[in-house]
């Protein structure tokens, strides 16, 4: 669509800490923050002739009030996949800033370094002016807590800065920043000053280049330090990265991020990440120019959208190795903070389905490792393994006591999620290994929906923002989904006969008297609701329901459309984004999938709320219902997926 806005846009967007954010129209009209709204304060500047013209943030950290310094004019601001890219106007010169982050998830040494990139180039209008670029990034970025003290560290080219009191894992939350690592900065003028020093290049009292600062003495937060640097070329590089020495603690053992598989330590990554910064470039333009490609034969709004969101999905994760295996780990985002949840697995798999199913099985092991533990003492599939960064086991319906509450359980719901995800991975690459290290369980998970999941009790399923349900339709078609699909994945015809069994009665039991499609419950005539599980049907080639059964449902979604969606169901107008467009595959409708990502884009646009795309929001006004930053949104890439396994 034309005049498409975002409601944030991602400049550093490496995992869940390292996710920097401009929550503004204009990169210079407000601080740079944690996808959490914290701010995480980074500033830029043009100096032209001397004149200070900032590109980014403002100057203040502080709340007093300090002089911010002439604005760059801003023409433009375009994202990508990987990449978002700002243009900034003078009547001497034109600026463009880079912002890149390589998620590149067919090439895992790239993806999981936790580096980012900040490229830029200034186009002269006119001769006889010098120009200078500065950039700094604060202290803000390597703590979280209001008093702390930070120790510094420089050599030639390379600056770092962290916390002194380094409590590595020392907390887990949603609403909260990691406190323990280092960011780095690498550039050759590298320096690392007091914050101060900020203040006095916007009040013209200092040169831009010169404000390097004893860093022998560690550096008390009264004086909040920052991380810069000053360039005198047309264009040039500028490294950002962050060594948080430990990324996640499994099951009570701390352990090291992916990468140092493939470089033993951070400083050996750093170099490699440094020295390949421009063939990174051109490797991310090639893929950005793909996938643009490849969303746009769906929808112009389709490829906005999904530039938008892209590093959203993969920065929602850390990536580990756990004896020898991968493992992807999902933060609950601005949910409870769990995480290597289940049921936001199972709507992010297909963007990962795409580029690397191996980072679907990495979602999957932890929760199989987790299911074989005594602490998990029923008979269908866990929610969760943690709270992020601790994987030491399901917190989501745990009491005080240490007890998980059996009303607080998902078991259709989870039991659906783990059969269908591993049969999606099947689908796309053949790979059978972790499903028959796991048949056991996968087998008592079909065997708890043989016995539960065709009229559920009251229970959660994943939208439990909604609350408890009883015989929940939508619910039922995963379970019937489900067990059709265990039967394909080891060629067991009787499971295959009980989900056509149930998949025929449903079509009865759950079909509106008085209108067209089918009910949000069993029991209740009047309702309606997405149902949005009956895809696998179609992408996985079961077989169980009529065509004519998903068209009527997508009729009643087209007749149930408000400006900025389709709700989710009946009791409220709010709606999930990645629910939503998983009902577009149900049928080949291309008008409906037009419409629908024309909504979305409109509530993107015209949303008041300034966030990392929601998932979770209200139909008819855009509003923010909750939920920001997650990786659910990989559910948006369902049709590339679909167009993969229906060729």
């Amino acid at each position: 669509m034309k005049n498409f806005r975002h409601t944030a846009a991602p400049l550093i967007t490496c995992d869940p800490y390292f996710s920097i954010w401009s929550f503004a129209d204009n990169l210079n009209s407000d601080h740079t923050r944690h996808w959490t709204g914290a701010r995480q304060s980074m500033c830029g500047a043009l100096l032209i002739d001397g004149t200070v013209y900032r590109f980014m943030g403002i100057s203040r950290i502080k709340d007093q009030y300090l002089p911010e310094g002439k604005a760059l004019k801003q023409t433009s601001v375009t994202i990508t996949p990987t990449s978002t890219v700002y243009t900034f106007t003078h009547k001497a010169c034109d600026l463009t800033v880079t912002f890149l982050t390589p998620l590149l998830m067919d090439r895992l040494e790239v993806m999981t370094r936790p580096v980012s990139y900040i490229f830029y180039e200034i186009t002269p209008k006119e001769e006889g002016h010098t120009f200078e670029v500065y950039f700094d990034a604060s202290a803000e970025l390597s703590g979280d807590l209001t008093g702390q003290r930070f120790v510094a560290s420089a050599k030639e080219g390379h600056v770092s800065i962290g916390s002194e009191e380094q409590k590595i894992l020392n907390c887990s939350g949603d609403d909260v920043r990691m406190d323990w690592g280092y960011l780095h900065l690498v550039h050759p003028n590298a320096q690392v000053a007091p914050y101060s020093r900020r203040c006095a290049l916007f009040k013209k009292r200092i040169s831009a280049r010169h404000f390097e600062m004893d860093i022998s003495q560690p550096i008390k937060h009264a004086k909040l330090p920052i991380l810069y640097t000053v360039s005198g070329k047309l264009s040039d590089t500028i490294v950002l990265a962050y060594d948080d020495i430990k990324s996640i603690e499994y099951y009570h053992k701390p352990i090291d991020a992916y990468y140092k598989k493939f470089y033993g330590d951070f400083e050996t990554m750093l170099a490699v990440a440094v020295k390949e910064a421009d063939a990174l470039r051109r490797e991310c333009a090639a893929f950005d120019a793909k996938l643009i490609a490849d969303m746009e034969k769906i929808s112009p709004e389709y490829a906005q959208i999904g530039s938008l969101t892209y590093r959203q999905a993969i920065a929602a994760h850390k990536t580990v190795e756990v004896n020898g295996k991968l493992m992807f780990l999902s933060k609950e985002n601005f949910s409870n903070g769990c995480m290597a949840t289940l049921d936001v697995t199972y709507p992010s798999v297909p963007l990962f389905l795409l580029y690397n199913p191996e980072l679907v099985r990495g979602m999957m092991r932890p929760l199989f490792d987790f299911a074989r533990t005594e602490q998990w003492k029923f008979e269908f599939a866990p929610h969760d393994c943690g709270c992020y960064p601790l994987c030491n086991g399901q917190v989501y319906g745990l009491t005080k006591e240490g007890e998980l509450r059996y009303d607080m359980q998902m078991p259709v719901e989870e039991c659906g999620n783990a059969i269908l995800t591993v049969a999606a991975t099947l689908a796309v690459d053949g790979d059978r290994a972790l499903i028959d290290q796991n048949k056991d369980l996968l087998k008592q998970w079909a065997d708890y929906l043989t016995k539960y999941g065709y009229n559920p009790e009251n229970q959660l399923c994943t939208d439990d923002f909604a609350g408890h349900l009883a015989q929940n339709c939508n619910l039922s078609l995963k379970a019937i989904v489900a067990l059709a699909a265990y039967a394909k994945l080891f060629d067991e015809p009787q499971y295959a006969e009980i989900a056509k069994e149930m998949a025929d009665r449903w079509v009865k039991d759950a079909k509106k008297q008085t209108e067209k499609g089918w009910r949000l419950t069993f029991d209740r005539d009047d309702t309606w609701s997405m149902k949005y599980n009956i895809i696998w049907d179609r992408l996985l080639g079961l077989d169980l329901f009529d065509e004519s059964v998903l068209r009527e449902e997508v009729g009643v979604y087209l007749s149930k459309m408000n400006r900025y969606g389709v709700p989710l169901d009946s009791r409220s107008d709010y709606t999930k984004l990645d629910w939503m467009a998983w009902t577009t595959v149900m049928t080949d409708n291309a008008n409906y999938t037009k419409k629908v990502y024309r909504a979305i884009a409109r509530m993107i646009s015209e949303s008041e709320d300034r966030v990392p795309v929601t998932d979770w929001y209200f139909t008819s006004d855009a509003r923010q219902a909750g939920f920001q930053a997650r990786s659910v949104l990989g559910g948006f890439y369902i049709n590339l997926l679909a167009k993969k396994l229906l060729k």
